[in-house]
């Protein structure tokens, strides 16, 4: 393996975060559907930047590293928290309408997911966002980090690792690391006051998919 799988620490955040500005933030199809940074030559969003942030405070998060000291890969992870009955003030807090809209899309999943109360009892590990260097695609990485993150789950005694995936990319990774869809959400029936899809993202990517693995 020519890269290191290391923790990432609050030193790490500019440097996470401009990661994320480069690969993530461009290339998730969400924010590509709805044309969150299609005006923004910096590629960024404040609020995104805010939102992907908040699980270094979780202490779960991975990176992986060249020996030159080059990222080329990143998971946020967080410990799950059961969706309340309000609005999370995550969304009431969003200023970037577009943004606030995913938000939305992502608390109806979450909700969804916990409607039976799946999880009562459960300490469970949520992958929130991976991410690789467009060159280091299809070589491993992904499944390196996610791999990491189940050990590191195990050995902090979480019950059940979670991702939701908007990409399907991300799913396929999932299935094939032995993950279990447990809700799936097409696009093309997430809609608006008027019957239209909120989001449409370009194919192959159709449907937000909700996957757990026990440990």
């Amino acid at each position: 393996m020519d890269y290191q799988i290391q923790s990432v620490t609050t030193d790490d955040k500019l440097r996470v975060l401009n990661f994320l500005k480069k690969f993530f933030f461009r290339d998730e199809p969400l924010n590509q559907s709805i044309g969150l940074l299609a005006d923004r030559e910096d590629f960024t969003c404040r609020d995104l930047e805010n939102y992907s942030l908040t699980s270094l405070e979780d202490d779960l998060n991975l990176m992986a590293v060249l020996p030159n000291g080059t990222l080329i890969g990143v998971v946020l992870n967080g410990k799950m928290v059961p969706p309340k009955e309000e609005e999370p003030q995550f969304i009431s807090r969003c200023q970037n309408p577009k943004f606030k809209k995913i938000l939305q899309l992502l608390d109806y999943v979450d909700r969804k997911v916990n409607c039976d109360e799946n999880f009562r009892g459960l300490d469970v590990l949520e992958i929130k966002i991976i991410s690789v260097d467009s060159k280091w695609r299809g070589k491993g990485v992904a499944k390196a980090l996610i791999e990491k993150t189940l050990e590191i789950a195990k050995e902090r005694n979480f019950h059940m690792a979670r991702a939701d995936c908007s990409s399907c990319f991300s799913g396929k990774l999932c299935t094939g690391m032995g993950f279990e869809r447990i809700y799936e959400l097409n696009y093309a029936d997430y809609v608006d006051n008027d019957g239209n899809p909120i989001f449409s993202p370009a194919l192959p990517h159709t449907k937000i998919v909700s996957y757990v693995k026990r440990l």
